[in-house]
């Protein structure tokens, strides 16, 4: 069983507005990012920060597990844990919900290159992608939890214990050769762009990218 973790809970400050609930092309951002995992794994698990963000969100997070990260002003270590207490998949995936481009392909090739790991992280342009990746789910929340013990808020120091396989992020070309899966929604500029994706994605008919 596969689970998939999709961090809510940002305030989206950089952005002015909760990220979740920002449109792109006509639907919430986070309902596209939840569309380009759902069929690849066996369910996906959404943390939001609280019981109003979770009515908010109703709709874009239609068959999903709400989980509702309960320690505040941890940042997002505080919401892995959460996620992957509750993961039921022995391994899972973790993304932001800033990230409308995930290619399933390449989450299929994470989960491969995982296996026998405490977890699989591409890097991209010298930096860790650690919310595009996959892990062992109960270690990876012992970690969270040991960490956020310590009084540490940083996700590296999660991981600074564990069997993390760091893989280049330009092995997944083959299947994402723009690699779009990496692409973030941080900024209004950040959300244009998306718009201009989206739309020529549309234009040339790429499978999947815009239905409603």
């Amino acid at each position: 069983m596969r689970s998939a973790v999709v961090l809510a809970g940002g305030e989206g400050r950089r952005m002015g507005a909760e990220k979740t609930s920002v449109m792109l092309y006509g639907r919430p951002l986070i309902e596209h990012v939840i569309e380009r995992i759902f069929d690849t794994v066996d369910e996906v698990i959404v943390v939001v920060r609280d019981d109003a963000q979770a009515r908010r969100l109703e709709g874009a997070i239609s068959g999903c597990r709400v989980v509702i990260d309960r320690a505040h002003g941890v940042g997002p270590i505080a919401g892995l844990q959460a996620g992957m207490d509750s993961a039921r998949g022995r391994y899972a995936f973790a993304a932001g919900c800033d990230m409308p481009f995930l290619n399933p392909d390449a989450i299929d090739f994470l989960f491969s290159l995982a296996e026998g790991h405490d977890g699989a992280v591409p890097i991209l342009n010298g930096i860790p992608e650690r919310l595009h990746a996959v892990y062992l789910a109960r270690r990876l929340e012992e970690a969270c939890r040991n960490v956020i013990a310590r009084g540490e808020r940083r996700i590296s120091a999660s991981l600074a214990g564990l069997d993390i396989k760091f893989v280049d992020a330009g092995l997944f070309r083959a299947v994402d050769t723009e690699l779009l899966s990496f692409f973030n929604v941080n900024t209004p500029d950040d959300l244009s762009t998306a718009e201009r994706i989206m739309r020529g994605l549309a234009e040339r008919g790429a499978p999947g990218c815009c239905d409603g």
